[in-house]
């Protein structure tokens, strides 16, 4: 079974109501589908500074479905040479290496901020 990291936007979708997310989180949640996500990602979700303390309970309670990798000194250093070679922010550049390094599907709906990364796969939701 191949490995997902989930990036941020399919988060927020979910968190909108947005159906595609949604179905699938259904399939992490009931194991048809492997999945982790990048302490990027928390701290992203969790950051808004008009976080309400019912929405924080709602991020915390979809974080709880999904296991974080830590940002190590291997990834921050192949998020270094992402930057350097792609014009992406530091949060996708980390997310990148972060599925580089687990060699993991990222599963995003920006794909055109991860596209020039010829060695990254992608699924598009």
């Amino acid at each position: 079974m191949a490995r997902h990291l989930v990036d941020t936007n399919i988060l927020i979708d979910h968190l909108r109501g947005e159906p595609l997310a949604g179905r699938f989180l259904q399939d992490v949640e009931s194991g048809r589908t492997r999945a982790t996500i990048s302490v990027i990602t928390e701290c992203e979700l969790l950051s808004v500074s008009t976080l309400t303390r019912r929405e924080e309970r709602r991020i915390l309670a979809l974080l709880a479905l999904l296991p974080s990798v830590a940002v190590t000194p291997h990834i921050a250093q192949q998020a270094a040479r992402l930057r350097r070679q792609h014009t992406i922010t530091i949060a996708d550049a980390l997310i990148a290496a972060t599925a580089l390094s687990g060699h993991a599907i990222l599963v995003t709906r920006n794909v055109k901020d991860f596209r020039s990364i010829r060695s990254l796969q992608i699924q598009s939701l």
